[in-house]
């Protein structure tokens, strides 16, 4: 029913306000938010979770992140897989340069919230081993950020574009390192311009042998990290061209993605840079609408997805998706799509839904032993008879809900409302 809900009021919404900067709301999508808030909100306050900190998921953040810290190697590379059984031991052969870069971000965004950053020292170290290993400097002063075969099962070693622009998400703010240069971030910037189209699109994958770019193929979220990567460097960097980059993957998603109507992918990572865009001020008023029609648009069927039964045992995961790593993404991006939305009853329902759904998360963290603080592949791994795979503990799993309780808490900051 609610999905039934939730797409009449996009439908409306959408079909009266894609030219206008003024945000239409018909009657009944008042009165339907109204009663879906209403439900929702009985259904989660009196499972709502607050620390000692007096803000959501201290605890919680401060275990994972203690996770993190116990992967890094003296050298600075991570241990990518762990189990929940400690007896099951990986080779760590198997690796993401991209991941590794996710982690640093995650690592840097614990630091700027405010947190203890007793974990800055374990970051430069990581991120030096990222560099060192992984950023290398191609001609015309391009740098990339290699996968290299033996790590990630390819045929030949390859640069993608979204990996750069992790990497300028995690490391724009390290210019005081000597490790860390203007012409090495200024490279990355240069790289993602190189894999541009001319409609604004991002190409995923460089072919570092070839030196040739793969048309062909596609990866989802590589836009819109490249476009993430390009607002953190022009935080640093105030040239145009990166600004100008970014705007134009954007809008490229936005408006190549609308005619998929309720099938739209929910991107995060492109929620995350509209959000720094629109933060910034650096948006027309066109481009607002175009922009914020779009964020819109991926959260409506997402929320639509989400259980909220509280007699159900995944009360706050999706349908079909009890995954942490997934679930901490849409977290992520439902919280920067709650400050693109100019809508204020639908950030009373992002509210509610990212209040259940980190709720879910908290569950699933492994609580004690010396995995504490992981977030295996599956909600399901404390159950008898899954698949060996549920209690694998990938190092994305754990960054991603950290980010995810990481926005939650800035916006119960802001509301007051935890």
């Amino acid at each position: 029913m609610l999905y039934y809900i939730l797409s009449l009021v996009w439908y409306n919404k959408f079909m009266f306000d894609i030219s206008s900067p003024t945000t239409y709301i018909p009657t009944i999508f008042l009165t339907l938010v109204a009663v879906f808030v209403t439900i929702l909100h009985k259904e989660a306050k009196h499972l709502t979770h607050e620390t000692t900190r007096g803000l959501p998921y201290y605890d919680e953040i401060e275990t994972s992140m203690g996770y993190i810290n116990r992967c890094i190697h003296e050298d600075g590379r991570f241990e990518y897989r762990k189990n929940v059984d400690s007896e099951i031991r990986y080779d760590n052969k198997t690796y993401n340069s991209l991941r590794h870069a996710g982690t640093l971000y995650s690592m840097y965004m614990y630091e700027k919230q405010g947190l203890v950053n007793k974990y800055h020292e374990e970051r430069i170290k990581a991120s030096r081993y990222f560099v060192e290993n992984y950023v290398k400097k191609l001609e015309e002063g391009r740098y990339v950020v290699v996968s290299l075969p033996e790590e990630e099962n390819l045929n030949f070693p390859m640069a993608k574009s979204g990996a750069a622009g992790v990497a300028l998400c995690a490391l724009s703010n390290l210019t005081d390192e000597d490790f860390v240069t203007e012409e090495m971030l200024h490279g990355l910037g240069d790289f993602i311009l190189s894999m541009q189209s001319e409609e604004g699109n991002i190409y995923a994958y460089y072919n570092l042998e070839t030196k040739e770019i793969n048309k062909e193929a596609e990866a989802l979220y590589y836009p819109g990290e490249a476009a993430a990567g390009l607002m953190y460097l022009y935080e640093v960097d105030k040239q145009d061209k990166w600004l100008e980059a970014a705007k134009k993957i954007l809008l490229y998603l936005a408006k190549s993605r609308k005619p998929l109507e309720f099938d739209i992918p929910f991107d995060h990572w492109s929620a995350l840079a509209i959000e720094k865009l629109f933060e910034a001020g650096l948006v027309t008023p066109e481009e607002r609408v175009t922009l914020r029609n779009y964020c819109e648009q991926m959260a409506i069927p997402t929320l639509s997805n989400q259980i909220t039964n509280k007699n159900n045992s995944y009360f706050g995961a999706f349908k079909d998706n009890i995954r942490p790593c997934s679930l901490g993404t849409i977290m992520e991006g439902l919280a920067s799509i709650y400050y693109c939305t100019d809508s204020d009853s639908l950030r009373q329902i992002i509210h509610k839904s990212l209040s259940i759904g980190n709720m879910f998360l908290n569950k699933v963290q492994v609580k004690t032993g010396e995995q504490a603080g992981g977030l295996p592949n599956s909600a399901n791994w404390v159950r008898q008879g899954v698949s060996p795979n549920a209690s694998v503990i990938r190092i994305d799993n754990v960054q991603h809900v950290v980010l995810g309780w990481l926005k939650y808490q800035q916006i119960a900051k802001l509301t007051g409302k935890y």
